[in-house]
């Protein structure tokens, strides 16, 4: 499947949600140290969709306790599944 990329080279997201979702599945997947990897989404000027960025605040969707508790959960069972194989 070929991922859709714009003019500036990055992945795009068609919406909000699914970005913010693809950010929480990044922090999961590659368990980004504090200050490490994209923090935030934002519409992009040139194809108006959403793309990752590494600067500014980070995404309010952080701060949720149920978003920090399945990212810690989905990091162990992760972890489980990579040693178990």
């Amino acid at each position: 499947m070929e991922i859709d990329k714009c003019i500036s080279g990055k992945r795009i997201y068609e919406t909000l949600e699914i970005a913010e979702e693809a950010l929480v599945q990044h922090h999961i997947v590659n368990e980004y140290k504090a200050g490490e990897g994209p923090i935030n989404v934002y519409k992009c000027q040139d194809c108006g969709r959403w793309h990752f960025t590494s600067k500014g605040k980070p995404n309010s969707i952080f701060d949720d306790n149920e978003v920090k508790l399945r990212i810690k959960n989905e990091r162990r069972a992760n972890y489980w599944e990579r040693h178990l194989r």
